[in-house]
């Protein structure tokens, strides 16, 4: 005997589903490192003089500063030679040697900044004993996409100015980026008539720092090739900046010294500093179906000048110019990665890396 089941519509509305997930999270509970990640969102809301100073934000990281627009980084109290930066996968060379070297980086184009706290050598070299500060710019754009951005920003303490404009456009997979960034700053004032340097006491006209002043300007450009199993990119950049010195905190007695430092608060006078980094990387990527391998390399010529009023010590000669010393540094490198699928829940990386410095 046949059966019949009759079945009534009836309407449900249900709400709104929201589903999230981060990469940052992913990464804090897959790795037992202590990694914060930071997005170019962060940044911008914290942009300071320099990237460093936006990235001390977080906690356990802190900058040396070279006055108001420069500064390099510090992970728990170690930098210099023990902290890798990286930027697209290649390490940056210059920000090492001394206290008054910066990281000449555009942060106008940093868009993604992974922080490794803690010893990273197995995985970024020798140098990363006290951490890793990596970097990725020019994230590829979308599909058949093009589009312009702009940054402005201003501060009223050193009167700074700063802007950035962007440039992208992708066909179906051939893409284009390129960014023009500059920076241009007055003295450091602080609420002081006077400061203390080696038990001498400096009077501060409207409580400016004398010959602090300083600009920088960056240039990016990009070409890539994208595909669902192949990605390269050719990027070519140029950081050029100059900064003053405190005058009175770099052997310099203003008492003896017939150079007016306060003439302007944008005027550079001795004793400053220039630096000039090129920099050209590849970046390739290979996905042979669930495999991954990486091949990033590297072409990187750093130069950095001190200038100092030329003063004769004692009976030794005055010298012949200004020129108190200069730094070159030309840094060839490769690394290569490879990533095998995971195996139950573990991750294996297979790697080299070959670098080659020169002056």
């Amino acid at each position: 005997m046949p059966l019949h089941i009759s079945l009534q519509r009836e309407d449900h509305s249900l709400n709104e589903v929201v589903v999230e997930g981060t990469y940052r999270s992913i990464l804090n509970r897959e790795d037992s490192r202590s990694v914060a990640v930071v997005d170019r969102k962060f940044i911008a809301d914290n942009r300071s003089g320099s990237l460093m100073q936006t990235l001390r934000r977080l906690p356990g990281i802190s900058s040396i500063d070279i006055g108001s627009g420069q500064s390099k980084p510090l992970i728990r109290g170690l930098g210099f030679d023990r902290v890798v930066v990286a930027e697209n996968g290649v390490a940056h060379q210059g920000q090492q040697w001394g206290a008054d070297h910066g990281l000449e980086i555009d942060q106008y184009g940093i868009e993604n900044v992974e922080v490794i706290k803690g010893p990273a050598s197995l995985m970024y070299g020798s140098g990363a004993i006290g951490g890793v500060i990596d970097m990725r710019s020019f994230s590829i754009p979308g599909q058949n996409s093009s589009g312009v951005a702009v940054d402005l920003t201003g501060r009223s303490n050193n009167q700074s100015i700063g802007g950035s404009v962007a440039l992208f456009k992708r066909w179906n997979h051939l893409f284009l980026r390129a960014r023009v960034s500059a920076v241009d700053y007055a003295d450091y004032r602080v609420p002081a008539d006077s400061i203390e340097y080696y038990s001498y006491y400096f009077q501060l006209k409207d409580g400016a720092m004398r010959n602090t002043a300083g600009y920088e300007n960056n240039g990016n450009l990009a070409l890539g090739w994208t595909s669902d199993k192949f990605m390269t990119r050719l990027t070519v950049s140029q950081l050029n900046a100059k900064s003053g010195f405190f005058a009175n905190a770099h052997g310099l007695e203003i008492r003896t010294s017939s150079i007016d430092y306060d003439r302007s608060s944008r005027t550079i006078d001795l004793p400053y500093q220039q630096v000039r980094h090129r920099k050209v990387t590849s970046n390739t990527t290979i996905s042979p179906g669930a495999h991954q391998i990486r091949i990033n390399a590297g072409w990187q010529h750093n130069r950095r000048e001190e200038f100092s009023e030329a003063v004769a010590h004692g009976y030794m000669p005055k010298p012949p110019d200004n020129l108190e010393r200069w730094f070159q540094k030309e840094t060839r490198s490769v690394n290569v990665r490879w990533k095998i699928p995971e195996i139950g829940r573990h991750n294996l990386t297979v790697g080299g890396d070959v670098e080659h410095q020169g002056e």
